[in-house]
C-alpha cells in the first residue's frame, strides 16, 4: 500500500467516484445519502479538486498499484485565532479494502502531513456509534462529546454525532 498526498484529485476520478459511492452504500456516514448518484460523486470530486489546487484542502489517497482503497482530506484553519488547527474529513476507505489497515495509515499519515504543514490540532466528527469511532480512540483522539440529532439520515431519522480533537505536540 502506497499513501501519497495528491495535488491533482481529478487524475483518480473514477476511482474516487466509485469509492465514494460504494462507501456511502456501505453505510459511511460521510454526508450523503444512498445510492449516490454518479453525478453528485463526480460533482464532488470536482470541488475538491478546486479546493485542493487552491490549497485550502490537502488530501492523501492510499492505493496498491493503481486502485484507489481509501483518502483522506485534511481542511487546516484560516482563522486568525487558529493558525495551529485543522479538521479531519472524508475519511474512506474502499469496501473491498476493509480490515487491512487502511484508515489507520492513512489518519498516521494525515497527522504528519498535518505537522509538516504547522498543524497541531487535529478535530473531527464521525457518526455516534459507527466504526470509526474506534479508530479515533485507537489512535489517541480524545472524545469531546455527542451532538443528538446532527443529522438526517435517509429514512428521515435524526443521528448523533461525536466530535474528537488530537493534539500532536505535547504541552509547551
Amino acid at each position: 500500500m502506497k499513501i501519497e498526498q495528491t495535488v491533482t484529485p481529478l487524475e483518480y476520478l473514477p476511482a474516487l467516484k466509485d469509492m465514494l459511492i460504494r462507501t456511502v452504500a456501505e453505510g459511511a456516514s460521510i454526508g450523503f445519502h444512498p445510492p449516490v448518484p454518479e453525478a453528485e460523486a463526480e460533482a464532488y470530486w470536482h470541488n475538491v479538486h478546486d479546493e485542493v489546487t487552491a490549497g485550502t484542502v490537502l488530501m492523501l489517497v492510499a492505493h496498491v498499484g493503481d486502485k484507489v482503497i481509501g483518502s483522506v482530506q485534511l481542511a487546516p484553519s484560516a482563522k486568525a485565532n487558529a493558525p495551529h488547527r485543522a479538521e479531519v474529513q472524508k475519511l474512506m476507505v474502499h469496501p473491498d479494502a476493509r480490515g487491512i489497515g487502511v484508515g489507520r495509515n492513512l489518519m498516521v499519515a494525515l497527522e504528519a502531513l498535518a505537522l509538516e504543514n504547522g498543524r497541531t490540532l487535529l478535530i473531527l466528527d464521525t457518526l455516534t456509534g459507527d466504526i470509526a469511532e474506534g479508530l479515533y480512540t485507537r489512535l489517541g483522539y480524545t472524545r469531546v462529546g455527542m451532538v443528538p440529532r446532527y443529522t438526517i439520515e435517509v429514512d428521515g431519522s435524526h443521528g448523533d454525532t461525536t466530535f474528537f480533537y488530537k493534539h500532536l505536540t505535547p504541552e509547551a
